[in-house]
């Protein structure tokens, strides 16, 4: 019983909110449907910010979320409004205000959008410098090379050279023995 009436229940609520939601996209343009799709691409479903509210399963806070972007468009908001709007908006769960965990991708023109987009130029760069030592370590440490019966020392170090042909001349001694 309690299965049917929960059954009941959430087709009523999606029933009601699509209804609201195709009502309020008869009253909206062409660019301000494409802003509301936009607007949700930009906000994080508040079920469980599992991902933007446009490519989100269809839930009642989705579709909350869905019916306040259209009716913010409807009522001449722009976009930094309507993303103000929600990050000022108090979470259900936590009594405090989503703050920028309801965005999808940091602003920008904040401090921490700017961090963000620059931490991934910084680390490449680093990334290829720690690439760039360990490949000159790997080609530095080459093993002598036997060449005509001669040891020659990639590295052109004489010391280790004569060492060789020491080591060499000293195993030759003991295969005549």
């Amino acid at each position: 019983m309690k299965l049917i009436t929960f059954t009941l229940s959430l087709f009523l609520a999606f029933s009601v909110f699509g209804d609201q939601i195709t009502d309020m996209d008869s009253r909206l343009t062409t660019s301000q449907k494409e802003m509301a799709i936009d607007m949700e691409k930009q906000i994080m479903a508040a079920c469980c910010f599992g991902g933007p509210v446009h490519s989100h399963g269809r839930n009642d806070y989705t579709e909350e979320q869905r019916l306040e972007i259209r009716q913010l468009i409807l009522d001449g908001k722009n976009e930094d409004q309507i993303l103000n709007y929600f990050r000022e908006k108090i979470d259900k769960h936590t009594g405090r205000p989503y703050g920028n965990r309801i965005l999808a991708a940091p602003k920008s023109n904040e401090l921490l959008g700017q961090v963000s987009y620059w931490m991934v130029a910084v680390f490449s760069i680093v990334g290829l410098v720690v690439l760039w030592f360990v490949l000159r370590k790997l080609i530095g440490q080459r093993q002598p090379v036997q060449l005509n019966g001669k040891i020659s020392d990639p590295a052109g170090n004489k010391t280790n050279a004569k060492i060789l042909e020491k080591v060499e001349s000293e195993l030759r001694d003991l295969d005549k023995d």
